[in-house]
């Protein structure tokens, strides 16, 4: 009986699909370009110098990864997860990242120029701050939306 009981709980494991994907993992440096990682798991993760550049991360989990000089340029993070991260020097330039959460380090990245934020949570300290930045500006490539209007920061 207690076998049974251990392979139904191995079973329930495989089923729910809950894979730890790059969770914990040490990607530094590696490119993860190009690519569809829509829905993973990126939890703690130390990215630091990766590149995600014209990824498609949707609805992935960033929460307190560590993504120093990271580069989301062109990426397509919408609805994704950067709650409590390391964002310094991070490259979010045409980001789509709208519906997506941010903590108080995206006033680190290094330039969020052409990004779309339409309907991202970003916490109302931290966004004053970031509409105050001379990089935020421009018109998202993809989506065409203005990156100051979808921030909603008044001129």
């Amino acid at each position: 009986m207690a076998t049974s009981l251990f392979l139904g709980s191995s079973a329930a494991w495989a089923v729910s699909g809950g894979g730890l994907d790059y969770a914990n993992l040490d990607i530094t440096g590696q490119d993860f370009s190009n690519g569809n990682y829509k829905g993973k798991d990126f939890t703690q993760v130390i990215a630091k110098g990766t590149t995600f550049a014209n990824s498609n991360i949707q609805g992935c989990r960033f929460y307190k990864a560590y993504l120093v000089n990271a580069n989301f340029e062109s990426t397509d993070a919408r609805g994704a997860s950067f709650e409590d991260t390391s964002m310094e020097n991070a490259n979010l330039r045409n980001i789509n990242a709208a519906g997506s959460y941010f903590g108080q380090s995206l006033i680190d990245v290094k330039t969020m120029e052409n990004g779309d934020f339409t309907e991202a949570q970003i916490p109302v300290k931290t966004l004053k701050l970031v509409c105050e930045r001379e990089d935020v500006k421009g018109t998202n490539p993809v989506t065409g939306v203005d990156t100051r209007e979808s921030l909603m920061c008044l001129d």
